[in-house]
């Protein structure tokens, strides 16, 4: 693995408290989840996750170290964090780092900033899909959405997930209404997308992507789109 190697690379050459072993160490850590969601091995998923939580807990500790609590990146590594607890079902400890990760980003960058649009997309993830939080997913989703579209316009590729998480939200509160309105705006949204296509840079698809979504079913979709 090229991340391992890295942090073997980097830990000879660099102190121990070098922010690319941060930086390394993520890496690593997202790689090692994915490959943990994809195991039908429940044992060797719950070792991977594991290795993964003491990866993230290390590079938090590392840019809290170097940047403090108030810092975007270390904002980053608790959403990454609550990524990492949503997919272990520990969804409290994922509710917490995914609140305080918007906490940071609002009072650092305001309130209608990407970053903290990613962090409210993340949270009204963890509500819809694990914890049937409907109505507290379903205005963080719309908070998300107004904010995607007044950086980025009506096209931005951010907006499937949120779109697809109503969906999603508003079939199991049988509401079906809403449920055809959205599809039929996420309808409009994917024709806007193939109108005005330009290419996109993949490590920003994959950053947009929701945590229920696998790097394989993302990159698929990256890809579907070109």
């Amino acid at each position: 693995m090229h991340a391992e190697r890295a942090i073997e690379i980097i830990t000879h050459i660099l102190p121990e408290d070098h922010l690319l072993l941060a930086s390394s160490k993520r890496v690593k850590a997202l790689i090692l989840e994915e490959i943990a969601i994809d195991s039908q091995d429940k044992v060797c998923e719950a070792k991977l996750l594991q290795e993964a939580q003491d990866l993230h807990l290390s590079s938090l500790s590392l840019a809290k170290k170097a940047f403090g609590e108030f810092n975007v990146q270390t904002a980053k590594h608790y959403g990454n964090l609550g990524r990492l607890y949503q997919s272990m079902h520990r969804y409290k400890e994922a509710e917490l780092m995914h609140i305080k990760a918007i906490e940071i980003k609002e009072r650092l960058l305001g309130e209608e900033d990407y970053e903290v649009a990613l962090s409210v997309g993340h949270l009204a993830s963890l509500y819809n899909y694990d914890m049937m939080r409907y109505t507290e997913a379903e205005s963080l989703y719309l908070r998300s959405i107004e904010i995607g579209k007044k950086l980025f316009g009506p096209g931005y590729s951010g907006l499937e997930y949120d779109y697809r998480g109503l969906i999603r939200l508003y079939s199991s509160l049988n509401h079906y209404d809403k449920v055809f309105e959205f599809q039929e705006i996420l309808s409009n949204w994917m024709t806007l997308r193939e109108i005005n296509r330009n290419p996109d840079d993949i490590l920003e698809y994959i950053t947009n992507s929701r945590a229920e979504e696998s790097v394989e079913e993302v990159l698929k979709k990256f890809f579907k789109l070109e």
